[in-house]
């Protein structure tokens, strides 16, 4: 029945689920983005190129963010 309407609609299939899991996605992202603690991890990730540590500004892979 259901598609029995859809072919009758014009209603594909491939665009509707394409949307679907790029709207999936964005708000995936959207919440990865503004979980919580994330403001910190993006304020010390801001600071990286300006931080001349013993690196000669260079960012050790280990470098910890103080809570």
């Amino acid at each position: 029945m259901i598609r029995t309407w859809l072919s009758d609609q014009g209603f594909l299939l491939g665009p509707a689920f394409a949307l679907v899991v790029f709207f999936v996605v964005f708000i995936g992202v959207l919440v990865w983005i503004y979980r919580p603690g994330s403001r910190q991890v993006y304020e010390h990730e801001a600071q990286l190129p300006f931080d001349t540590g013993s690196q000669g500004g260079r960012a050790h892979a280990s470098t910890k963010i103080e809570d």
